[in-house]
């Protein structure tokens, strides 16, 4: 029963949302243009059906169907938003005898629905979760307790935790189990019409765009998936996202970096306003990483602050910082609060040296502690920001820094990194994890 409501009310919502932003895009046409409004809605309105398919598009991905994390279904959702307004303008196109509908009301629609239809879809699903409609008893088997912990608290996904046999779906986690034991415990749940959610021994390789197939007399079954990163168009489409975006940034940036160039100098004349320092590019080449000067430029007394302070010298060997630096000024501190000081990089995305997101930029000294794996971290530019920013940013430890910037290495993508300059946005604003 509760499948179903939430079935049809996210269906009815979805109808809703596209509709709003249809009658949103003629408003704002009309605003623009000085038409009557209501002379000329009435003609998109009777252009809805065709956006069933996007609808369509909807249940081929499962969004009604399955349980997706908010950043993986926005990306389908989005996907198929922009598939429905291509046919749209296809069928347009044909329909030349006709031709009464405005591009510019599809094209500010297609706008509207990639922020509402997510954004209603989270909204909507936290609601139903909050009154016990889009809820699912799940079990857990030889998964982490960090999953097990993000799993019974992400009520998009809408699972609850289970009490005895009581369940209706099931997450086992194949690193942790016999091969004997998980080939039981999947044929168990099987019989019992579970579903059964399996997470594979390679966890840290991204799986959302492998395909699978079987050799049918062999009855194999085989995932396929490929370093993304090694894609020449890949690379080409990441480089072309960071200068768009730095170009449509650029009426916003300039003024912010005049402001803080003249705050660094008035509060510390002595210095440079800019602070360089080598750093690990692609493929291992050093490159001048730029930032705004933070720090004093007399040091002197660090030696004898060190000797009083031996605990920092121990927070410097995890974090690779100190915790109560006094070399930081008054203006450092805000910035440093604000991630302000790293605008400078946006010289080195330009330059070709960074990427807006990427690994961190490591210093030369610091690639002996990544071992073997120091290869896969230079195999891309080094980010401005990056998962480990919008995880914890600097109160995570080195270590796990680097598990980190492996991982992303292994799941690269586009929608990745926009998911990521997204949560960095909101990491800058509530000031989490900065220092």
């Amino acid at each position: 029963m509760n499948k179903n409501l939430s079935l049809f009310l996210l269906f009815i919502c979805d109808i809703l949302v596209i509709t709003f932003s249809i009658f949103m895009a003629v408003c704002l046409k009309n605003m623009l243009y000085g038409d009557e409004i209501f002379q000329n809605i009435f003609r998109y309105i009777n252009f809805i059906p065709l956006y069933a398919i996007m609808i369509l598009l909807f249940f081929h991905y499962g969004i009604y169907t399955r349980r997706y994390d908010f950043w993986h279904e926005s990306h389908m959702v989005i996907k198929s938003s922009f598939l429905g307004f291509l046919l749209t303008l296809s069928f347009l196109a044909l329909e030349k005898a006709n031709y009464s509908y405005s591009r510019t009301v599809f094209v500010f629609s297609f706008i509207f629905m990639m922020i509402f239809l997510p954004s209603t879809k989270f909204i909507l699903k936290r609601w139903l979760f909050k009154v016990g409609i889009w809820r699912k008893r799940a079990r857990i088997i030889g998964e982490s307790r960090e999953f097990e912990l993000e799993l019974f608290t992400n009520h998009y996904l809408g699972y609850v935790r289970a009490k005895g046999k009581e369940y209706e779906s099931i997450f086992i986690g194949g690193s942790r189990l016999s091969s004997d034991n998980l080939n039981e415990l999947i044929e168990q749940n099987i019989k019992e019409n579970k579903e059964i959610l399996f997470s594979p021994i390679l966890q840290s390789y991204d799986f959302s765009k492998a395909y699978i197939y079987n050799i049918f007399n062999s009855r194999t079954n085989v995932f396929a998936i490929q370093n993304s990163l090694k894609s020449k168009f890949n690379m080409a489409s990441k480089r072309a996202l960071d200068i768009f975006l730095i170009l449509l940034s650029m009426p916003l940036l300039v003024p912010i970096f005049v402001i803080i160039m003249l705050a660094v100098k008035i509060s510390e004349p002595k210095g440079s306003i800019f602070f360089s320092q080598p750093r690990l590019g692609l493929n291992g080449k050093i490159f001048s990483c730029y930032k705004f000067r933070s720090m004093c430029a007399d040091q002197s007394f660090m030696n004898e602050w060190l000797e009083q302070n031996p605990d920092e010298t121990e927070y410097y060997k995890i974090f690779k910082r100190y915790k109560n630096d006094p070399r930081i000024t008054k203006i450092g501190k805000f910035l440093r609060k604000t991630s302000l000081d790293e605008l400078p990089q946006l010289i080195n995305v330009l330059k070709g040296d960074m990427s807006i997101v990427g690994p961190r930029p490591y210093l030369p000294a610091e690639s002996v502690d990544f071992e073997d794996k120091i290869d896969l971290v230079l195999a891309v530019r080094p980010g401005i920001t990056g998962i480990w920013q919008v995880s914890g940013r600097s109160d995570v430890d080195f270590a796990t820094r680097a598990q980190m910037d492996t991982w992303y290495m292994k799941n690269w993508s586009v929608w990745n990194d926009i998911v990521i300059i997204i949560k960095t946005f909101k990491v800058v604003l509530v000031r989490e994890g900065a220092s």
